[in-house]
């Protein structure tokens, strides 16, 4: 059931019995001041002009007070005391009666006295109390009457019967009173929840379409209540459900691209390094075809550890760690790691570090990696008896970090340095470059990682030669 059918429901609900005691109120206090009129009245004719027209003439109160008692003509009438026309109850609507001790009408279009009354003046006497009151019934509704002791007795006029008869059609104004209650009711019922309800409907509505929009869209928030909190609550989760699809979505482009690179950069190097350990070139020495075959081993080696990375950094986003890291210690691991590797190569690797450890906050994988990769090209890309120094260096001046790698090697030229500085961001594609001796994916890497984490990475070519890499800027300092 829809929501603006059930709050129609609760409305005629809550109408129904507050219309019934509105009308019940209204018929409350209309009999109370036609009590309290009558009582009045009743006081009020117990007067000595009343008591003498009462005594002279009982037919004078026939129908109530007249201007002037019936005529001759009219008193003539056979039954004249029943035939008489009474007036208007629109004009006149009140009228009484006089009667003996003995409850014995003074005329005989007095009614009869009521029962009920007898039995009430007859216990109140004794109290002390001159009246009692009753209702009684007409063809236009319930109407009062009041029964008063005048104590004019013995005579025609010791118990005075005083009836207010009921407005004509009563009962159709009380249910004219109750359908305009009704009506009011669902009016203003409609006031207060047809806002809600639209507010409601619309919001329902746009968290449908949002949903078939894969959560694209946000939903109206408006005003600050329980409503608007529903919605702002719908629009946190809908960018939690956006962020969770593409985070899923990225993950699943990563795995594609990580297995392509995969099957693509490694298969090819893999059946060289094959190659190159069954057969051997043909006049090669031993220390030539070593070097070339544990330059290719690491470079296998390095280019899956890259694959990992751009993988990681591709769907991982602003949600990586961010712990203390050592770096004199990373440097330390990574020139016992790389030791092999320069041995081989004819290379020297020296370290300078600080005497206090230099600690940053970062990924220890992705740090560890992207310094490793400028390590690797100042090792691979020197010449024989080449050295390779990785220098850190703190500033107390605005808390300024750097590590700096520097090789003697043969350089770059102005070409290869262009193309050098041109991997300027990650962008994902590259592991595939097939070029030999281009760095791509492990230069990309190390430039997006010293981004994701505060610093920058420079390039150099110093006037005494060789290369030289600086990663350095403020960074996440503890």
């Amino acid at each position: 059931m829809r929501l603006r059918a059930r709050l129609l429901i609760i409305s005629v609900l809550i109408a129904l019995p507050v219309s019934a005691a509105a009308v019940m109120v209204v018929n409350w206090r209309r009999a109370h001041d036609e009590a309290t009129t009558i009582e009045r009245l009743a006081d009020a004719s117990i007067t000595q002009h009343v008591k003498d027209a009462c005594e002279t003439d009982p037919d004078w109160f026939l129908a109530g007070p007249r201007e002037a008692p019936p005529s001759l003509a009219e008193r003539a009438l056979p039954d004249a005391e029943t035939r008489v026309a009474r007036p208007s109850t629109s004009e006149l609507p009140i009228e009484f009666y006089a009667y003996t001790e003995d409850f014995e009408p003074g005329s005989t279009a007095a009614p009869r006295f009521p029962p009920e009354l007898r039995s009430q003046l007859r216990s109140v006497t004794a109290a002390g109390v001159h009246g009692a009151l009753s209702s009684f019934s007409t063809r236009d509704g319930a109407g009062v009457q009041y029964a008063r002791l005048t104590g004019w007795s013995p005579g025609p006029c010791a118990v005075l019967l005083f009836r207010i008869r009921p407005w004509p059609h009563r009962t159709l104004e009380s249910m004219a009173l109750f359908a305009a209650a009704f009506a009011a009711c669902l009016v203003v019922a409609g006031v207060v929840a047809w806002p809600m309800s639209y507010r409601i409907s619309r919001l329902a509505t746009a968290a449908r379409e949002s949903a078939r929009s894969e959560y694209g869209g946000m939903v109206p928030v408006s005003g600050h209540d329980e409503i608007g909190a529903l919605g702002a609550m719908f629009n946190e989760a809908a960018a939690d459900i956006r962020r969770r699809s593409t985070d899923a979505r990225d993950r699943e482009e990563a795995l594609r691209r990580y297995v392509a690179d995969v099957t693509d950069g490694v298969a090819a190097p893999l059946a060289e390094l094959e190659a190159a350990l069954v057969a051997p070139a043909a006049g090669a020495n031993d220390t030539a075809t070593r070097a070339d075959v544990v330059t290719r081993a690491h470079g296998l080696a390095m280019r899956l550890l890259n694959l990992a990375a751009a993988a990681r950094l591709r769907t991982s986003r602003d949600r990586l760690a961010r712990d203390p890291i050592d770096m004199n210690a990373l440097v330390t691991r990574l020139v016992d790691e790389r030791a092999a590797l320069a041995r081989v190569l004819g290379v020297t690797v020296t370290a300078a570090l600080p005497p206090a450890p230099a600690v940053i906050n970062g990924d220890p994988v992705l740090l560890e990696r992207a310094i490793g990769n400028l390590v690797d090209n100042a090792i691979v890309y020197n010449a024989p008896g080449g050295r390779v120094t990785i220098e850190i260096a703190q500033y107390e001046r605005h808390g300024r970090f750097s590590l700096r790698v520097t090789n003697t090697g043969p350089g770059v030229s102005d070409a290869e340095f262009t193309g050098l500085t041109a991997i300027r961001r990650f962008r994902g594609d590259e592991g595939r470059e097939r070029r030999p001796g281009v760095p791509g994916l492990g230069l990309a890497v190390a430039r997006e990682v010293a981004e994701r984490f505060g610093f920058g990475l420079e390039l150099r070519r110093p006037a005494a030669g060789g290369f030289e890499a600086e990663f350095a800027g403020t960074g996440n300092q503890p």
